[in-house]
C-alpha cells in the first residue's frame, strides 16, 4: 500500500531538484544583480532575431524535457488526460517566463521570447512523453523486450546500455570526432573537394577509433548466440547513422552532403569495418582485450589534441575557466564526449572481471 506515496514522493523530489539545477542554469552566474535595472518586459513580444542558433535553440528545447516529463510523473500519476497535459505546458511556460523575467536584472544575461518559446516546447514535449516512461504502457514494455532479446543480463550491462545513449547526446559536440567539429563557421570540405596536401589523418584516427570503440562496445554488450554478428552490424549502422542525423539538427540541410570529407569517410568507413571483421572471426570469449586496447588508444589520441580541462589549444574548450560553458548542449556533449571513453573502459573491466 505504501509503494505509490513512495514513488511518488521519489518523482516529485527529482522534479524539485532538477527544476533547482534548471533555475541555477538559468540564472547563472548568480551575481551583479541590478536592482535598478529597467523592468521591460518587451521582450515577449518582441520581432524574432533574423538568425536563430540551432544549438541555443535545441538546448533551450532539450533542457525542459526533463521537466515537463517529471512534472507530469510528480503531479499526476494514473490518470492522464488532455488536459493534464495543457496543466504541465502552462507550468512550463510560466516558470520559463519567470527565468526570462529573472535574467533581466543580470547584465551578463539576455532575456527573449526565443528561449521561452523553446522551454515551453520542450516542457509539452515532455509531458507528451511522460505516460511512455509508465511500467503499464506498451512503449515501456517494448523496450524492456528488446533489451531481453538483444543484450545480455546484469546491472553492469544496463550501465553499458546508458553509456551508448551517452554516447549519442556526445554527437551534439562541436570537438573532433564530432562532424561539425570546429567547422560552423569554416564551412566544410567534402572529399570531392579534398586532396591528399591537406587530408588530416589525425582527425580520421579519431573517427576510426570512435566508431571501433563503439562497435566494440556493443559487441561485448549483446547476447553471444546467433544475434551477436547482426547486432552488432545493425547498432554499428545506426551509430553512424546517428551522427549524421544529429549533424543534421545542427547545420542546414544543404550542407550536410558536405559533411562527407575524406576523413570521416576514411575513418568512419575503417574503424566499422576493422570492429565489425574482429567481431565476426573473433574466438569464442567477448573480446575485452582488443576493446580496452582500443579505448586507450582513443584517449591517447584525443589528449594528443589538448588535455580536455587543462588546456585551450585551438577550439579546445576550457570548462576549468569558463564553466558558463555547460550551459548550452554543446557544452554538456563535449563533457559526456571527453568523458565517455574512460566510462566505457571502466565498464569493460568489469564485465571482463565479471566473466574471468
Amino acid at each position: 500500500m505504501t509503494s505509490t506515496p513512495n514513488l511518488r514522493s521519489i518523482w516529485a523530489l527529482l522534479f524539485l531538484t532538477y527544476s533547482a539545477l534548471l533555475a541555477y542554469g538559468s540564472l547563472y552566474p548568480l551575481a551583479t544583480w541590478q536592482s535598478a535595472r529597467m523592468f521591460d518586459v518587451s521582450f515577449l513580444w518582441a520581432a524574432w532575431p533574423r538568425t536563430i542558433s540551432r544549438i541555443d535553440l535545441l538546448t533551450n528545447i532539450f533542457i525542459y524535457v526533463p521537466f515537463g516529463l517529471l512534472a507530469t510523473r510528480a503531479i499526476f500519476r494514473r490518470h492522464y488526460s488532455l488536459t493534464h497535459w495543457l496543466s504541465i505546458c502552462l507550468l512550463g511556460a510560466a516558470f520559463s517566463t519567470t527565468m526570462e523575467c529573472l535574467q533581466l536584472f543580470l547584465p551578463t544575461r539576455d532575456a527573449s521570447n526565443i528561449d521561452l518559446l523553446g522551454n515551453s516546447a520542450g516542457a509539452a514535449l515532455g509531458a507528451a512523453l511522460a505516460p511512455l516512461v509508465s511500467r503499464r504502457s506498451h512503449f515501456f514494455a517494448w523496450l524492456v523486450a528488446l533489451r531481453r532479446h538483444w543484450f545480455r543480463s546484469g546491472w553492469i550491462v544496463n550501465l553499458g546500455l546508458i553509456l551508448l545513449v551517452l554516447w549519442v547526446l556526445a554527437q551534439f559536440s562541436l570537438q573532433k570526432p564530432g562532424l561539425v567539429a570546429g567547422s560552423l563557421h569554416e564551412g566544410f570540405t567534402p572529399f570531392w573537394e579534398s586532396s591528399v596536401a591537406n587530408f588530416r589523418p589525425g582527425v580520421a584516427l579519431l573517427f576510426a577509433l570512435e566508431i571501433a570503440s563503439v562497435s566494440l562496445f556493443i559487441s561485448i554488450l549483446l547476447r553471444p548466440d546467433h544475434r551477436l554478428i547482426p547486432g552488432t552490424v545493425k547498432f554499428t549502422l545506426s551509430a553512424i547513422l546517428l551522427k549524421f542525423l544529429i549533424a543534421a539538427l545542427l547545420i542546414k540541410l544543404e550542407f550536410l552532403i558536405r559533411l562527407l570529407s575524406l576523413e570521416a569517410l576514411l575513418g568512419l568507413g575503417l574503424g566499422a569495418g576493422s570492429a565489425l571483421a574482429l567481431v565476426y572471426f573473433r574466438a569464442k570469449p567477448p573480446p575485452y582485450p582488443l576493446l580496452a586496447g582500443v579505448l586507450s588508444t582513443f584517449i591517447l589520441a584525443k589528449l594528443m589534441q589538448g588535455a580536455p580541462f587543462l588546456t585551450a589549444t585551438g577550439r579546445t574548450p576550457d570548462l576549468a575557466t569558463q564553466p558558463g560553458l555547460l550551459l548550452n548542449i554543446g557544452g554538456v556533449a563535449y563533457l559526456v564526449a571527453e568523458l565517455w571513453p574512460y566510462l566505457a573502459l571502466g565498464c569493460t573491466l568489469a564485465l571482463w572481471d565479471r566473466d574471468s
